[in-house]
């Protein structure tokens, strides 16, 4: 008669950074994992340079009665992609779940990343079902963005492998197996992600991507859920904004992802690797799209609500991300393409 496999143990990563006014409701919710005896799981709260309380909340809302064992890992170095590649060296269990501070997730959480990943051994990574909430009334524009706060207006109803998933940082569940293959094979993050206050963003696409090319396969889990918790002032038009333009800035990174494996063959394709070629691109868009007086208008105004606005700042984070790389430019799209961690040809 055949043994019953043992499920792979689980290590919740909290990555925070002064982050002590959020904790407590992630840390309250965490507690009511509904497990069984057989799951081993974990708790890490990688505390990256905070200065203020956050620590002492944890202790104080994980107690002495907490489900698993949790412990407090202080990683120095400020930026949120050095909290988790401290993550993933710390952990003790293969899937790696990363929690942010302001998550609330469902009771089944651990039990299905556990459930998932050990039923799969070629599941890179799994993207969660994220559904924003906040104190305050939302903006009526807000949906329409939902996806730039790591959150859906709407999840789907099943779970399916989609090749062209890119992860969000916000509930992403990666193998510690699969990291430590990318990186045994030389590869290093591009883009810092959130560095304290600063809206740096996109090294959790970064990463969805490496995964994917270096042949892993990634779905997004329905019954992996969670509720992301919006603060007020993120909420704000001004923020939207900033958020959106900063998204831009790394698009230009993420170029050498989304085209190292497209075909060059025809003649639209072939001015692809020279970075120029895209700022006249990008710059001749926004000429088009935005006329010199309403361009300058948004600028100066907030004009909240208005979509063009939101594209705007888009292309004007991009442009500055490309005039930022220059030379670079090309030299990081022929890094990766070359890159000895790719083992796929697949076009993301």
């Amino acid at each position: 008669m055949a043994t019953k496999q043992k499920s792979l143990g689980v290590s919740i990563a909290i990555c925070t950074h002064n982050g002590e006014k959020l904790l407590p409701g992630t840390i309250s919710n965490l507690k009511r994992q509904c497990t069984g005896n057989d799951l081993d799981w974990e708790v890490m709260v990688i505390d990256n340079a905070s200065t203020d309380a956050s620590v002492d909340v944890v202790r104080k809302c994980w107690g002495d009665d907490g489900p698993a064992p949790m412990r407090i890992i202080h990683e120095p170095r400020l930026g949120l992609a050095y909290a988790r590649e401290r993550a993933f060296e710390e952990a003790r269990y293969e899937i790696v779940s990363f929690i942010d501070d302001d998550n609330r997730v469902m009771p089944d959480w651990v039990t299905t990343a556990s459930e998932c990943m050990s039923a799969d051994s070629q599941l890179g990574a799994l993207g969660s079902c994220n559904t924003a909430v906040a104190e305050v009334p939302f903006p009526e524009w807000f949906w329409r963005w939902a996806h730039y706060y790591a959150a859906h207006a709407s999840c789907r109803s099943e779970s399916a492998t989609l090749e062209r998933w890119i992860l969000v940082g916000a509930g992403m569940t990666i193998r510690k197996s699969t990291w430590q293959d990318l990186k045994r094979n030389y590869f290093r993050l591009q883009l810092t992600d959130r560095v304290g206050q600063r809206l740096s963003t996109c090294g959790d696409l970064e990463l969805g991507c490496a995964i994917q090319l270096a042949g892993w396969k990634i779905r997004v889990e329905p019954h992996l859920k969670l509720q992301h918790f919006m603060t007020p002032n993120r909420l704000q038009w001004r923020y939207l904004r900033n958020l959106v333009r900063a998204t831009g800035e790394a698009m230009a990174v993420l170029d050498s992802y989304f085209f190292c494996s497209q075909p060059q063959a025809r003649f639209k394709h072939r001015f692809r690797p020279y970075w120029w070629a895209h700022v006249i691109k990008e710059a001749v868009a926004i000429a088009r799209r935005y006329p010199a007086k309403k361009a300058l208008k948004a600028i100066f105004n907030d004009l909240e609500g208005d979509d063009d606005v939101v594209f705007l700042e888009l292309n004007i984070g991009r442009l500055i991300g490309l005039l930022r790389l220059r030379s670079q430019y090309g030299l990081l799209r022929r890094e990766i393409a070359r890159a000895p961690w790719r083992r796929s040809e697949l076009a993301i």
